[in-house]
């Protein structure tokens, strides 16, 4: 995969884990006597706190092969956890690949935002992989609503609500054949019988998982 076919949170990701290897204390060689002043401290511990008239074991006096061999194993979990900052990407190659890609636009309350979604439908509905950065981030009762609807307008189905949408998985139990349009709305929490429940129609992106009928 190139550089360019990774997301802006990817590059983000890779380039944060870039800079922790870039850290010449990650690589710095620990004092020879760490090992001895650790295992003695242990050692310490378990025995100040071992019931009384318990038999407790030394770390101190385990052979040194075996201590090597804990040190061994705890570097090797080191690096399973620093190879789990990929596992974002790898999940991404090895889901399925998105039936269309739409491009989406702002309105004239997001001028200059652009962005796609991934459309992936499935026997629940439809999965909309949204990537649209710049958007301001909401928070508290703001939020963003996703939103599919038909083509005049009559029906909205919700897809999900977030705080921002540089990456966003949203979903809806519909599908995109009956409703092709996706819409952004900015919303605020109300009560659950105010019609400000339902859009607030100030529509910040939208896009059109195919023309809909002149």
């Amino acid at each position: 995969m190139s550089n360019e076919e990774l997301t802006e949170r990817e590059r983000a990701l890779i380039a944060e884990f870039d800079d922790l290897l870039a850290d010449p204390s990650l690589w710095a060689v620990p004092d020879p006597e760490l090992e001895d002043r650790v295992v003695a401290a242990i050692t310490v511990e378990a025995e100040r706190s071992a019931p009384a008239g318990s038999v407790t074991h030394s770390y101190s006096a385990m052979p040194s092969r075996r201590r090597r061999w804990l040190a061994t194993a705890g570097a090797a979990a080191v690096g399973a956890a620093a190879a789990a900052v990929f596992t974002l990407i790898a999940t991404r190659d090895s889901s399925p690949a998105a039936d269309a890609t739409v491009a989406m636009t702002g309105t004239e309350l997001a001028p200059g935002i652009t962005g796609s979604a991934g459309i992936t439908s499935g026997a629940s509905g439809v999965e909309i992989h949204l990537e649209v950065p710049g958007l301001p981030r909401r928070d508290g009762g703001e939020f963003y609503q996703v939103w599919l609807k038909n083509c005049d307008g009559s029906e909205l189905v919700p897809a999900g609500s977030f705080h921002e949408l540089d990456w966003a998985i949203a979903w809806a139990g519909v599908s995109t054949d009956d409703f092709p349009l996706i819409t952004v709305t900015k919303e605020v929490a109300a009560a659950p019988t105010d019609p400000a429940q339902g859009s607030s129609g100030e529509v910040v992106v939208a896009g059109a998982v195919a023309p809909c009928p002149t």
